[in-house]
């Protein structure tokens, strides 16, 4: 709930004219709260006073501007997009708790619609060979239901065939590349989802990890209950699964891409 600190408050308006549904109003030359709200937290930034609060919610992460227009070098975040690379080879070496709070601290601050916040991350590292029995379970229904969508023939269904065969009788394991981890991402809203993922993958690179995105891992998962069961997550509800990793390659530049098919107005 947001709360006025009515002590501390200088009655300058700017948090009544920045929220975005108009739940603030001035009161007696002072800001004053209409009803709850989506506790978005506009007000709490613009606040120069430090005069409101949001309660329930813990304190940690919050960091004061003192010039916004430094905060990133735009040239610079464009090259670390441009950079990233989707990563099939990884090191035997696994993430530390500390570099884990780092990268989902860039999902926890991602925007959210109407702020629902409602994300939850399951960080499979400890127990990941169990998880892959449980997925590859998931592969060999995947590959049945596609057999009766498109047929025994259609290449997707002989791909992946062929990736369970080469799994069954060798253990070559062309799902999860060795990959030391697997974060997996759930929301009601799969656009929140992928919004968290996209920044989550950003700040993995930012930290000298690589991440792959397997939508084959997150199609297998959501068709197995046990699994489900498992990880604690609604099937419905799996916005993406990210395989994490130290890379074992080291690419030496950035690739073409088409050309952005935009219409200016």
């Amino acid at each position: 709930m947001v709360e006025i600190m009515k002590e501390i408050c200088i009655g300058c308006g700017a948090c009544v004219r920045e929220c975005p549904v108009r739940n603030l109003t001035m009161e007696n030359e002072k800001a004053s709260v209409k009803r709850s709200c989506m506790e978005c937290g506009h007000c709490f930034a613009i606040c120069p006073q430090k005069a409101i609060n949001i309660s329930g919610y813990p304190s940690d992460g919050i960091i004061e501007f003192v010039n916004q227009t430094s905060l990133v070098n735009g040239e610079e975040f464009l090259r670390l997009i441009k950079s990233r690379r989707s990563i099939r080879d990884y090191q035997e070496k696994s993430i530390a708790k500390e570099t884990w709070e780092k990268i989902l601290e860039a999902g926890r601050f991602t925007a959210t619609s109407g702020n629902g916040q409602d994300l939850k991350y399951v960080v499979v590292q400890d127990e990941l060979e169990t998880v892959k029995k449980y997925v590859w379970d998931g592969f060999a229904a995947l590959i049945e239901q596609l057999k009766k969508s498109r047929g025994d023939t259609s290449p997707l269904v002989r791909q992946l065939r062929s990736m369970n065969a080469v799994h069954l009788a060798s253990q070559d394991d062309r799902l999860f590349f060795n990959a030391p981890a697997l974060l997996v991402i759930t929301s009601a809203s799969p656009l929140d989802g992928g919004l968290a993922a996209s920044n989550i993958e950003l700040m993995a690179h930012a930290e000298g990890l690589g991440v792959l995105f397997s939508g084959f891992i997150q199609r297998a998962l959501a068709l197995n209950e046990d699994a489900c069961d498992y990880l604690k997550v609604e099937k419905t509800q799996i916005c993406a699964c990210m395989l994490l990793g130290y890379p074992n390659v080291e690419y030496r530049r950035s690739v073409p891409r088409k050309a952005a098919q935009i219409t200016w107005k």
